[in-house]
């Protein structure tokens, strides 16, 4: 489907609904838009992270919800062992 093929049947499809739901579609129209908007510029590293972060998906470097969780439960136990006290 063609640009014009979308905005075609989106406005067709518009003149038949409710003002509630016009209101509705105008909502969902402003979230994509201001999807791709960050709230700060990122800082280089932030940046670098990114792009490293695509690099492990795109060759599989990646762990399951299982391992992640065994991981970070590791983790969290290590510093609850280093710090028996803290809330």
């Amino acid at each position: 489907m063609t640009r014009s093929e979308a905005m075609a049947i989106i406005n067709a499809k518009l003149a038949d609904l409710d003002d509630e739901a016009v209101a509705t579609v105008a909502d969902i129209v402003t979230d994509i838009d201001a999807a791709g908007t960050l709230p700060r510029p990122l800082s280089a590293r932030e940046r670098a992270l990114v792009e490293q972060s695509k690099a492990d998906f795109r060759e599989g470097r990646i762990y399951s919800m299982d391992e992640a969780k065994v991981r970070s439960d590791a983790f969290l136990e290590a510093l609850r062992s280093k710090y028996p006290l803290a809330p």
